[in-house]
């Protein structure tokens, strides 16, 4: 009887000390518990750093293999703007891709040296540059060319640039560059004005596009550096150099004074717009890229009526939205069809874009 007392005395006291070594004070539970509190973040409560960065929804790491398979720049503009592609840009938070178009540039007196400009175009001066490519060749009977890409700063920040050396291969798109002709591409297609072969599409969350991007094209071909090797030889300017809407829902890494107040005064984006037509008045555009003489984002309206067209129609996305610009003419003024494209016109200042900053024209 006295073991059984012993025994039974002894498990008491064992499931109370092991009661006790569980038990956990009230100010070490409030310690566990406080910082899985304090980081659940609402969608209410999301901060500014949450939203995506426009210059990770244009990767130009991996534009390569695009211009690496182009025929010319108006295939490398149809590679561009394919659906479930590279171009995951929504500059004015309609909920669909901006149309990326393309100009060629160079010939300035540098032989070796030809440029290719991606912007986007929202009307006839309503101009944001996305990025340059820059050709270079060191000596004229390369096949191919030094590639240098440089992203506008407003959009990826200072001294974003990508480069490889394609010298030895033969690059279909860069005999084309730099043979011997007298036209020069520069799209004729823009918001509302699109060729027959583009479809209006949705953009993605990033993280999605991230993901899309990184399976297609795994193994970028261009490198990042912040110094590139060339840039000092480089003397050719894009005729869109420094060219920018003022009114952006994009986030951007260093935005203009016009566009940051307009973003703090504009915070989340818009209502979804309808989903736009393909070309004008819902028609469809030619059945391959077209080309032109006139340059987008040049105008022959004063400064006054294009400040007065900036005031009432600012950009894509607001009420009203751009004005359409004039469909390029195809004919010469003698009335006959002619199939190749004006030269690209040499020259011209600064202009003026409406809701832009100034940006400097072709030198």
């Amino acid at each position: 009887m006295k073991n059984l007392f012993i025994l039974t005395l002894f498990i008491a006291i064992s499931l109370f000390l092991i009661a006790c070594n569980n038990a956990t004070p009230p100010d070490q539970v409030s310690q566990t518990q406080q910082p899985y509190a304090n980081d659940q973040i609402t969608d209410e409560a999301l901060p500014e750093d949450s939203e995506p960065w426009a210059k990770d929804n244009f990767d130009l790491q991996r534009i390569g293999p695009l211009l690496e398979r182009s025929r010319s720049p108006e295939e490398f503009e149809r590679y561009l703007n394919e659906d479930d592609g590279i171009n995951n840009l929504d500059f004015n938070g309609d909920g669909y891709a901006d149309y990326i178009s393309v100009d060629e540039f160079g010939d300035e007196g540098y032989d070796g040296q030809r440029g290719l400009s991606l912007y986007s175009r929202f009307g006839p001066d309503l101009i944001q540059e996305i990025a340059s490519i820059f050709l270079y060749r060191d000596q004229p009977n390369y096949p191919g060319a030094r590639v240098l890409v440089y992203g506008n700063e407003q959009i990826y920040g200072d001294n974003q640039y990508y480069e490889t050396n394609w010298l030895d291969r033969s690059l279909q798109i860069a005999n084309v560059l730099f043979s011997d002709r007298d036209d020069y591409y520069r799209s004729p297609y823009y918001y509302d004005n699109y060729p027959s072969y583009y479809d209006v599409y949705e953009v993605v969350e990033t993280p999605v596009y991230r993901t899309r991007i990184e399976r297609l094209y795994p193994e970028p071909v261009f490198v990042f550096t912040s110094s590139p090797q060339y840039i000092d030889r480089i003397k050719i300017k894009s005729p869109n150099n420094g060219l920018h809407l003022g009114q952006i829902y994009a986030k951007m890494a260093k935005p203009t004074k016009e566009q940051r107040e307009f973003r703090e005064k504009n915070p989340g984006k818009p209502a979804k717009a309808a989903k736009p037509e393909r070309g004008n008045n819902g028609e469809r555009g030619g059945d391959r890229p077209g080309k032109s003489g006139n340059a987008p984002g040049r105008s022959d309206e004063s400064p006054g009526q294009m400040k007065k067209q900036a005031a009432e129609n600012p950009v894509r996305g607001n009420p009203g939205g751009p004005p359409k610009a004039d469909k390029p003419n195809d004919k010469p003024q003698g009335g006959k069809p002619n199939d190749k494209p004006q030269k690209a016109e040499k020259g011209g200042g600064q202009g003026k874009g409406q809701g832009q900053g100034k940006g400097k024209g072709k030198p």
